[in-house]
């Protein structure tokens, strides 16, 4: 059966895409560096959109591409998988992988202040996306304006974790287009 869970200081690795009823399978869209993490799951922890927590017991759970598909034991009814569709997969903070030099985890890059090579302010990390080839940041002004800046070492030429600033090359930063 699952649990509720109290609050914790969770750590996202992974979103739910489908759902497969009979087969008691949750694809689950990998959003860590390490896929190869969900292979060693025996329980899986479930966030809904509303903040609601569960956990499962896995019975196996194999990597496709960029998805990890989980199956959970048999004894969950269709009532209670049905908690995970749209849900995030999500771990205690403790439990995240070991980072080697010059690498963050994005929760940690949100909100930071970015500054340009001549420390004149920006704006803050709003939102980290993943893309195929590099990751790209969005930076957000005091006005509101959104700029995007590839994730790329000739973009991002500093990050100073301990007093949170980001530093970035004032040339690579592009105006989000308006969506109207």
């Amino acid at each position: 059966m699952s649990e509720r869970h109290g609050d914790a200081d969770l750590v996202l690795i992974g979103a739910v895409v489908s759902v497969n009823f009979p087969k008691r399978q949750l694809r689950v869209r990998c959003e860590t560096d390490h896929p190869e993490r969900f292979l060693d799951m025996r329980r899986v922890t479930l966030e809904s959109a509303a903040g609601d927590l569960r956990r499962f017991d896995v019975e196996r759970v194999e990597l496709l591409e960029e998805n990890a598909v989980i199956t959970l034991a048999g004894r969950y009814g269709d009532d209670e998988i049905a908690f995970a569709k749209k849900a995030r997969v999500v771990v205690p903070e403790h439990e995240r992988y070991p980072l080697g030099d010059d690498e963050h985890y994005v929760d940690d890059l949100i909100g930071m202040r970015v500054v340009d090579t001549s420390g004149h302010p920006l704006g803050r990390l709003h939102a980290v996306y993943r893309t195929g080839a590099n990751d790209v940041y969005e930076v957000v002004d005091d006005e509101g304006r959104e700029y995007m800046v590839p994730a790329i070492e000739e973009s991002i030429t500093d990050i100073d974790a301990a007093n949170r600033v980001l530093t970035l090359d004032r040339e690579r930063l592009l105006e989000k287009p308006d969506e109207n």
